[in-house]
Formats: structure tokens, C-alpha cells, sequence
């Protein structure tokens, strides 16, 4: 936890819009003991009332007008979470009424857009800081002190695989309004090939079009969408890309994006190869490995995952607060700046405009002058160190450790799907009813009762006052019981913390490494049944 500063100073911080992200800093910012959110903005009576009901003050200015938010004399900063469009407006006001700003990225859907704004943002005093926050997690930072220190000799190779679901809004397939899948999804990704390779990208070459998600209207797989039946109406952005980028000092990357799996098992792989024959490979945002050349054989790369984000909901979100109100403290750049933030989001459009024009583009393509001057300005923060990760924890015994990993991937899917669908904003209660229902669905899967078929074992899930809850499967069947009547082969145990993280979309692993959630087996017993757990995600995600 962040400690206050000496000076007892407090800030004041506006929120404008109330989704998924917006709420996580909402939760990151209360978090602070130097920070007071101290005004909501929403079009959405409800998204207002959820956020008045976390905050729990009424003294909180409420208002679905964002311009009466801005001009709040009492506010330090704003923090900009509303789709792509209409980022610039917002901040734009943010700061011509003297507020700093906290943007999510990317700054805008288009380059003529994203200058202006910059060019203006600097014409003032204000601090602009822009929501790339694998900059401010452990582990990307881990992996950035490494680099830096010489581990790999020169990064010249850089890859990023990420197939997942689709998204569950409708601005975000229409290219004028998100700017595009590439630029939307991936600018985060391109910001961490030129954090690691430490050189300007050069020039851009992509592949993409649409496979799945085309026409007039198509129903979309997103696996956290409020509305599991949510139909798109004529998307125009790609749902799959290959993107090859080279750089100025010779380095190159590559990255692949599918957004159309379905329940994707292996989840988004961030690797880099160095001159020197090392490699790292960083897996779900949870795992960093590195070896080769002289590091020797492969090995995992103790990093603290919990502390950096706090369950806020996403790697490096309490850090990225922290260091924003440091900013606001100290005027230096932020971390992710908006120079910084520009360099990701223009391969991200060299990349759409490489696909729709089938030919090779030149990152000079969308040079400017202002820019260019601002460049140079700046030029010291792109050549300086990273900040330095939080310390890692002690490493555990391997042994405990694999075995650990080894029950938590095996009931990763099966847990979640277990706790059954909720409303927006309302925890699913943890009650037998929760997971009959549940296991109603799964054993209507033929699929899945093909695959599990054979199968044998029980589990039992445990809360905090409540009688613990057993699944038995037998010959792939699985039936709910009480759990006086079975013998356990494996216990999955929560906190109270731990089932409501989960439910409210923490991933399962945050929430198994900062202790909320722990698990119990024998997992040369449990890895059969994997796979077939896995598998049952169709069934409840399409209910």
C-alpha cells in the first residue's frame, strides 16, 4: 500500500465513465491515502449508482455531464475511461480547465487527432499520463532491468501471440470510433517491443482480414460480456492479423492476434531473443522465464505479481495510480507518456494501413513536425532506465511451487464456470443452488461428456461459514453433494475476498497468488481431467 506523503497533500480525482475499466481505477485510486475520488461521470443512471454504492460517500458529486465534471474547481485530475471517440474531447477540456489527466489508450482513433491533442497537452503545465500499464507492472519491468542490464546482448527479435475472445461493445468494431482492433487491442504490445528493443520502429508489414466476425450482423464470443447473445452490427475491423515490424537499429518482432477463439487455453505469450542467444518468454501476464546463451538453461524469473496491482483487476493498475499522483507531485513525464504512447499507437496504424493497402509502410508516413520537435525535446526520457520492479518474493520450493500450478490449471477453468453467471455488479451467492445450476448446463454438453467420459473424482469447494460443497464426476457425469458424503481427491478453498475477486473477473491465478483462493490434491491424479475441465466453458459461456 502506498504510503501518504509528507507534505499531507490530498487530490482530488474525477472519473468519467463507469465500465469495467473505468471502475478498476475508481478501486485503484480509493486505494490511496492520498487520493480522494471525489466526482462520477456516467450517461448511465446505473453505472452512477454502482459507483456511489462502492465509494460509499455522498459528499462524491454524481453528474452525467462530463464538462460540469471538468470544470469542478475542487479536482485535481481527471481520469478519461470512455470509449476511444471521444477521449480528446474530454481530456481536452480536462486540461483547458487546469486538471491533470490520467487517459486510457489509445489517445485517439486517428494520427491527425492523436497530434493535435498531443501538441496541445504540451503547450500547458499539465501532466498527461496514458493508461499503457504493462509500463508499470512487476513483471514487464523485470524483464525491462534485465534487458537493461545486458542480459540478452541486444534484443533483436520480439514476438507476441495473443488469441483470445472478442470484445463486448459495439463502438469497438466500427473503425472510426475504436480506430481499429490492432490500434485498440495491440497498442500495448507495441509499446513493449520498442521498451525492450530500445530502438524507433522503421517500417511495418501486415496480414489481417476478417475470418468470423463480418456481415451485416454476427453474434460475437466474448467470455465476460454482460450480454452472452450481444449481436454486432457490420463490423469493419479485423478479427485476426500478422504484424512484422522492423526497427531502426535492424531488431524485428512479430505479432499474431486471433479474436475469435473460444475459451483460448494458452492466453497471451510476450517473448524476446537477444544477440547473445537468451530468450525470455513471459506467459498470461504470470509466468517470466528466461535462459539460453550465457544465462544457461531456461528458468523461471522470481516476480511479484500481487503487489503491483492489488486485485484492482489488472497488472501493474496500482502501481500506474501510484506514479500518476508522483507526477502530479514532481511535474516530471510520466512513465508512458504521450510521445511514448504515440510511437506504439502509430506501428498499430501503419499495421491497419499496411493490411487495407497490401504493401509495406514507413513509419516516416505519418511524421510531423510538431512531433518531431517534441521529439527531441524529449528525447533523454526514451533513453533512460526503467523504474525498478517492486522486489520478488522469496522463491518457493519447486516442489510445492509445480505441484501448486500444476492443481490451479487444472481447476482454472472448471472453478469460475462453477460459480455460475452473474448481474452486473452482484456476486453470485456461494450456495449449492449456485453450482446445481451450473452442473446442470455442463452435463447438457455433449461435447463435453464425450471428452470426459471415463472420468472419475471428487472435488469439494470450501467458504468461510458455509458447509463446504462437493463435485463428484462420475464416468464424466457430474452431480453436486454434500460434502459429509464423499471422500475428496482434490479441495479448492476460498476466502471471502477470493470468491467475490473472482466473480467480479480477477483472474484466477491473482487471485491464487495473493493467498484468496488455495488449492489441495494430488495433481498426478487430477491432470486427466484437465483437459475435459477446460472444455465446459462452451456450454456456460453460450448459456
Amino acid at each position: 500500500m502506498a504510503k501518504m506523503a509528507a507534505d499531507g497533500k490530498i487530490f482530488n480525482i474525477g472519473i468519467v465513465g463507469l465500465g469495467d475499466n473505468g471502475m478498476m481505477h475508481l478501486n485503484g485510486f480509493k486505494k490511496l491515502p492520498d487520493c480522494r475520488v471525489a466526482a462520477v461521470c456516467d450517461k448511465r443512471d446505473e453505472a452512477r449508482e454502482r459507483a456511489m454504492g462502492v465509494l460509499k460517500d455522498s459528499s462524491v458529486v454524481s453528474t452525467p455531464d462530463y464538462k460540469k465534471l471538468c470544470a469542478m474547481p475542487e479536482l485535481d485530475a481527471v481520469c478519461v475511461c470512455t470509449p476511444t471517440f471521444t477521449h480528446t474531447p474530454i481530456a481536452s477540456l480536462a486540461i483547458e480547465c487546469g486538471k491533470d489527466v490520467l487517459l486510457e489508450k489509445p489517445i485517439a482513433p486517428n494520427i491527425e487527432e492523436v497530434d493535435a491533442f498531443i501538441v496541445k497537452a504540451f503547450k500547458t503545465d499539465r501532466i498527461v499520463q496514458v493508461g499503457l500499464v504493462y509500463r508499470y507492472c512487476n513483471l514487464y519491468r523485470t524483464l525491462a532491468a534485465m534487458v537493461e542490464k545486458g542480459d540478452f546482448g541486444d534484443v533483436m527479435m520480439a514476438y507476441c501471440k495473443e488469441y483470445r475472445d472478442n470484445f463486448p461493445t459495439q463502438w469497438f468494431f466500427e473503425t472510426e470510433k475504436s480506430g481499429g482492433a490492432l490500434l485498440d487491442k495491440n497498442c500495448h504490445h507495441f509499446d513493449l517491443f520498442s521498451w525492450f528493443i530500445r530502438s524507433r520502429p522503421y517500417r511495418v508489414f501486415a496480414m489481417g482480414g476478417q475470418h468470423v466476425v463480418k456481415g451485416k450482423s454476427v453474434k460475437v464470443n466474448c467470455s465476460y460480456a454482460p450480454d452472452q447473445n450481444l449481436m454486432i452490427k457490420n463490423p469493419d475491423i479485423v478479427d485476426h492479423a500478422f504484424v512484422l515490424v522492423e526497427y531502426e537499429n535492424g531488431a524485428r518482432a512479430n505479432l499474431g492476434l486471433c479474436m475469435y477463439e473460444v475459451d483460448p487455453l494458452e492466453g497471451l505469450e510476450i517473448g524476446i531473443i537477444g544477440s547473445n542467444g537468451s530468450h525470455a518468454l513471459a506467459k498470461r501476464d504470470v509466468t517470466l522465464n528466461a535462459g539460453g546463451g550465457p544465462q544457461g538453461m531456461m528458468r523461471e524469473v522470481p516476480v511479484d505479481y500481487v503487489s503491483d496491482n492489488l486485485g484492482i483487476g489488472h497488472i501493474g493498475a496500482h502501481i500506474q495510480h501510484v506514479e500518476f499522483v508522483q507526477r502530479m507531485r514532481d511535474r516530471r513525464q510520466p512513465f508512458a507518456s504521450l510521445l511514448r504512447a504515440r510511437e506504439s499507437m502509430v506501428v498499430c496504424m501503419a499495421a491497419e494501413r499496411s493490411i487495407k493497402e497490401k504493401r509495406e509502410v514507413k513509419i516516416s508516413e505519418y511524421d510531423s513536425p510538431a512531433i518531431k520537435r517534441l521529439m527531441k525535446k524529449y528525447a533523454a526520457e526514451f533513453e533512460s532506465a526503467s523504474p525498478s520492479p517492486l522486489p520478488a518474493p522469496r522463491r518457493p520450493k519447486e516442489a510445492k511451487a509445480s505441484r501448486e500450478k500444476e492443481l490451479v490449471d487444472a481447476f482454472v477453468t472448471l472453478v469460475r464456470l462453477l460459480m455460475g453467471k452473474r448481474p452486473l455488479g452482484k456476486a453470485a451467492p456461494f450456495a449449492r443452488d449456485t453450482f446445481v445450476a451450473a452442473a446442470k448446463r455442463i452435463n447438457a454438453d455433449s461435447a463435453y461428456l464425450k471428452m470426459a467420459k471415463g472420468l472419475n473424482t471428487v472435488v469439494t469447494f470450501e467458504y468461510p461459514g458455509k458447509e463446504p460443497i462437493a463435485a463428484v464426476i462420475r464416468d464424466g457425469k457430474l452431480e453436486i453433494v454434500p460434502s459429509r458424503t464423499v471422500v475428496e481427491e482434490a479441495r479448492v478453498i476460498f476466502t471471502e475476498k477470493g470468491w467475490e475477486e473472482l466473480q467480479a473477473g480477477d483472474s484466477i491465478y491473482r487471485v491464487f497468488l495473493s493467498g484468496n483462493i488455495k488449492v489441495d490434491g494430488d495433481p498426478g491424479k487430477l491432470r486427466p481431467y484437465t483437459e475435459a475441465f477446460l472444455r465446459i466453458g462452451k456450454s456456460l459461456s453460450a448459456d
